[in-house]
């Protein structure tokens, strides 16, 4: 099961802003392997890979002192990496079309105000019992930064092809 972290100084960026980490196992949950299969997906820079928002996602939501994060990503880009998006009922409230592939929750502090980086950083490499500082001791593995979802969303994207579903 994916696991998620908080963690500031991971954002070269916002040095001093929290980000959302999540751990994934690619042996692990459907989800966790798509998202280990969407790396090849992604495109290369900085020593991370990147996640296209208009192909995918993160999601965040904070109530009290839990965060919910979840992966949004289309089914187009799904089956770009032979991922079946038909796995993954739940589906996106930004936009229903986007599949939700993973869902992580944690505790943080109810009283704080700080605002989350934009990225959402997913490591593909957290073998069961592998801690946040193990995986960021090690390089190899670089994370998939996800952005938030998109502020507006094009009525013609691809994935609105029926025969694409």
């Amino acid at each position: 099961m994916a696991r998620l972290y908080v963690r500031p100084g991971l954002d070269p960026d916002e040095p001093d802003a929290p980000v959302a980490v999540l751990l994934v196992d690619p042996d692990g949950t459907p989800g966790e392997r798509a998202m280990e299969r969407l790396g090849a997906y992604c495109y290369e820079g900085d020593g991370v890979f990147y996640l296209v928002q208009t192909d995918g996602w993160a999601e965040h939501a904070r109530q009290g002192g839990r965060l919910a994060v979840d992966i949004a990503v289309y089914p187009a880009a799904l089956k770009a990496v032979d991922v079946d998006p038909a796995d993954f009922p739940l589906r996106s409230t930004v936009d229903p079309r986007a599949v939700l592939v993973l869902h992580a929750e944690t505790t943080v502090d109810p009283e704080s105000d700080v605002q989350l980086s934009e990225g959402t950083a997913v490591f593909t490499c957290a073998r069961p019992g592998a801690t946040l500082d193990d995986v960021l001791a090690s390089s190899e593995d670089w994370p998939i930064v996800l952005a938030p979802p998109p502020e507006e969303l094009q009525e013609d994207d691809p994935e609105d092809d029926p025969d694409d579903e």
